[in-house]
């Protein structure tokens, strides 16, 4: 009997020393960088804009915004990949066209570019994705109540569906969510683009919960302004009520040729643009990042970036994050803006109601002044309390009828 209770005794420390041997093995692999965070996977920020809009498929480009010349300044603007986001059924089918023109809607095509966008893509360079905005409206623009603008974005370019016209006619009859649910059951990346904005026809109606993106930093403000905090406060609100939506910022472009940083009603290409961390260069692995929130927003050359850890540093989601590190940088041409990691711990949400905007009660865990062109990289420990952690560069203040320009976002952290 004692031998063999020498022999369990001389097995269960070889075990030990075995499992110790492991583990210390698994903790040399992990790469860390030199302030010993764990370094992400591999992988690689490609910058691009979801919300662009050509000529001959939507109206309002100046006649100049051809594929050819969109890819041309994109290139030239930094982005790895562009979406033309055309008009539904709408004028510029006709290129001819600026008005809305009765005897185009639902005539089609829904994605005119779609083999051109192909042609124009250059595998490991440079894609260009056809996809579509499908745009309902009321009555009468002039005093219309919301329908909304959804962003299709092509899960997959295999076997996608671009014969079938989506419904966004007649007027007055097609809601929001409506649109929003063809673009779902088409296979899109169902985006809600500027979900609150000045131009009341174009804001959204709330009638579908069930998107996969929201536009929360939208050109077509003259830079980061009072409506795209309001659809960031949207976008908290939703992931505090279990819903996984995904932040994206895009330019909504409609004259390619417009100067950076572009005008209220002009943005430039790429102002403001989402940068999507992707483990190649492939379409299929920008939308897997995608999905899986690894994105970042902003303008210029600012940056903001947020990540978790555990206590040692490793990284880490949910509730086994100890410690949120902010990093990034001020563009050189904005003269300061304010950092601020905030914890948003409740909501009150009016929607579907239009008669008023989500408010986000939140706790502010760190606010700093940034220089121009100042890097930064703090880090703030937490308990792992439940709520929505995120990061926004802010160079002033904005407001309903003026951005600010050069700002930049962060993902989220949720702690259940």
């Amino acid at each position: 009997a004692g031998t063999y209770s020498g022999a369990g005794s001389m097995f269960r420390f070889a075990f030990v020393v075995l499992i110790q041997l492991l583990f210390s093995c698994g903790d040399a692999a992990v790469q860390r960088d030199k302030q010993g965070y764990e370094v992400p996977a591999p992988g690689e920020w490609l910058e691009g804009d979801f919300h662009v809009h050509s000529t001959g498929a939507s109206n309002d480009t100046g006649g100049e915004s051809w594929p050819e010349v969109i890819a041309a300044k994109a290139k030239e603007q930094g982005l790895f990949f562009v979406v033309l986001t055309d008009h539904s059924n709408s004028t510029g089918s006709d290129v001819s066209t600026t008005d809305e023109d009765p005897a185009l809607f639902n005539m089609g095509p829904e994605f005119m570019y779609w083999e051109r966008a192909a042609e124009l893509s250059q595998p490991g360079e440079f894609l260009m994705i056809s996809g579509n905005e499908v745009s309902p409206v009321d009555v009468d623009a002039d005093i219309s109540e919301p329908r909304g603008h959804t962003g299709c974005i092509p899960w997959e370019l295999e076997n996608f569906d671009i014969d079938t016209p989506f419904v966004d006619r007649p007027r007055g009859m097609v809601t929001g969510g409506y649109a929003m649910q063809q673009a779902i059951d088409r296979g899109c990346f169902a985006i809600v683009n500027h979900p609150y904005t000045l131009a009341r026809w174009i804001a959204y109606d709330w009638t579908n919960m069930d998107y996969h993106g929201m536009e929360i930093f939208s050109g077509g403000g003259g830079g980061l302004d009072a409506y795209d905090l309001e659809s960031r406060d949207a976008w908290r609100c939703d992931l505090l009520a279990g819903r996984n939506v995904v932040p994206i910022a895009a330019s909504d472009n409609h004259r390619v040729n417009q100067e950076p940083p572009g005008e209220i009603l002009h943005p430039a290409l790429g102002w403001p643009r989402t940068a999507v961390y992707a483990k190649d260069r492939s379409w299929p692995a920008i939308m897997e990042a995608l999905a899986d929130g690894k994105v970042a927003l902003f303008e210029g050359e600012s940056r903001v970036f947020l990540d978790g850890y555990d206590t040692d540093r490793r990284r880490a989601r949910g509730t086994y994050i100890r410690e949120l590190r902010v990093r990034g940088t001020l563009d050189p041409q904005a003269s300061s803006a304010t950092l601020q990691l905030t914890r948003a711990t409740a909501c009150d949400d009016p929607r579907p109601s239009l008669d008023a905007v989500p408010a986000v009660t939140e706790l502010v865990l760190l606010e700093q002044e940034i220089a121009s062109g100042e890097e930064f990289d703090v880090s703030v420990l937490i308990k792992g309390e439940p709520g929505v952690y995120s990061v926004s560069l802010i160079p002033g203040t904005p407001t309903r009828l003026k951005g600010v320009r050069r700002a930049a976002l962060s993902k989220a952290i949720v702690i259940p």
